[in-house]
């Protein structure tokens, strides 16, 4: 599965509790920072309940439910990456920004405003394949991974700017979790929608 975007195996956490650990549902993981914990309530608060239709669009323009979770997934897995290429080489990745893009970090991490109507980057545009057990299996091991990433690419490389995101630019790792519980919300509510 890894060729989705989802890693196949568990990753524990140095000094906290394994993903092997997690209950199948639950409202928040201790073990994670905070961002992360609240990204992982709102993946399984969204869809506590979703029926077989979760697969379903039920308008061909929007993802389904289970596609939404697969993306969001697939972010957090991105970023565990990207964290790590900067342990591997040993230095931030990031490039010098812009003033659009700190204007542009300042509304969606300062003010937690998402805007609507942004193309996902292709590398996290869900495949549709897996169903809702799969994707919100994935998404806390995802998370999971992220944290631990984080963690280490924090110790080892400090908390500068680390990692560009492909619209707002570099990122220290604090930002990326943060943006990351601001996608989370956004997409939460697109669910919302879809279910009511």
């Amino acid at each position: 599965m890894s060729g989705v975007g989802i890693e196949p195996t568990a990753r524990s956490l140095k000094g906290s509790c394994s993903t092997t650990e997690l209950p199948a549902r639950t409202n928040y993981c201790s073990c994670m920072h905070p961002h992360l914990e609240t990204c992982l309530s709102i993946v399984l608060d969204s869809t506590k309940d979703a029926g077989a239709d979760a697969r379903t669009r039920h308008d061909p323009s929007k993802w389904s439910l289970v596609e939404i979770v697969e993306h969001l997934s697939r972010a957090y897995s991105g970023t565990a990456k990207g964290f790590e290429r900067c342990i591997q080489q040993g230095a931030p990745l990031a490039t010098a920004t812009t003033f659009t893009q700190r204007l542009q970090q300042f509304v969606v991490i300062g003010l937690g405003f998402f805007p609507k109507g942004r193309q996902a980057p292709k590398h996290i545009i869900p495949t549709g394949e897996l169903d809702l057990s799969a994707v919100i299996d994935a998404s806390r091991r995802n998370l999971a991974w992220l944290d631990e990433a984080a963690i280490k690419t924090r110790q080892m490389l400090g908390s500068g700017k680390m990692l560009d995101h492909p619209i707002l630019g570099a990122l220290t790792v604090d930002q990326w979790l943060k943006f990351h519980e601001v996608h989370t919300h956004h997409h939460a509510r697109q669910i919302a929608r879809g279910r009511s």
